[in-house]
């Protein structure tokens, strides 16, 4: 699971990457998804990977659900 009390990956980041998913998915018309993550939990706008719903965070530390 990723965990959010040690990340890899600093806050601006992770901001800044959720927000050019969120330009890619008004470009091409995809329906936006917020949600719990399914690594984390926690609540927000949500990239589907491999049929999971994972935040930016948890994207970029590839830290999804195992299969």
């Amino acid at each position: 699971m990723c965990s959010h009390t040690r990340p890899v990956i600093d806050k601006d980041s992770e901001r800044t990457v959720t927000g050019w998913l969120r330009l890619g998915d008004r470009l091409t018309g995809r329906q936006s998804v917020e949600g719990p993550c399914d690594g984390c939990g926690r609540t927000a706008y949500l990239s589907e990977v491999d049929k999971q719903r994972l935040c930016a965070g948890c994207y970029l530390e590839g830290k999804g659900v195992a299969s």
